[in-house]
């Protein structure tokens, strides 16, 4: 093989004759030699594979837990916004259950009633004769004894309980 001296410029920091402070001035020379090492097979070696593998495990493992940690944490964030946000949802429909609870009182007023009913639908009020006493059931059921109900058998045969 064939080598080449070539000389290299240093740069224009002092002229070239000129020497350095207590030095001669040498040039300087490269040499390029080239080498072909493309037939040449590294040996492996087995425990340093061996040692490789395991710090790739252990980067493995240790990035796993890192990203664990960060899907429990956006987890506890993202169920968080969840919470408050079904906090104000269910302000919304306590406020919305209150003016419905509102409203049906006011539908249910009796003076509301009798006043559409006397508009609208042209009622009145009943006269005295259109109205029916009935006896207080309480004075009723304690003078006489209860009575109880009776069963009727398939047959037709009365079956009665009590005395």
């Amino acid at each position: 093989m064939a080598t080449a001296a070539v000389t290299l410029p240093r740069g224009n920091r002092r002229p070239r004759n000129v020497p350095a402070a207590g030095r001669a001035n040498f040039p300087e020379f490269y040499y390029v030699k080239h080498i072909d090492n493309s037939r040449l097979v590294r040996e492996v070696d087995r425990e340093r594979r061996r040692e490789c593998f395991s710090l790739l495990g252990l980067g493995i493992l240790v990035f796993l837990f890192v990203l664990l940690l960060a899907y429990q944490h956006f987890e506890c964030v993202r169920n968080g916004y969840q919470i408050e946000q079904l906090k104000a949802e269910s302000a919304t429909l306590e406020e919305q259950n209150h003016q419905l609870r509102l409203e049906q009182a006011a539908l249910a007023d009796p003076e509301r009633i009798d006043t559409l009913a006397r508009t609208r639908l042209g009622m009145v009020s009943p006269s005295p004769k259109q109205v029916i006493q009935v006896d207080d059931v309480r004075a009723t059921a304690s003078s006489e004894p209860p009575e109880l109900a009776r069963n009727f058998s398939a047959k037709g045969g009365d079956i009665s309980i009590g005395p």
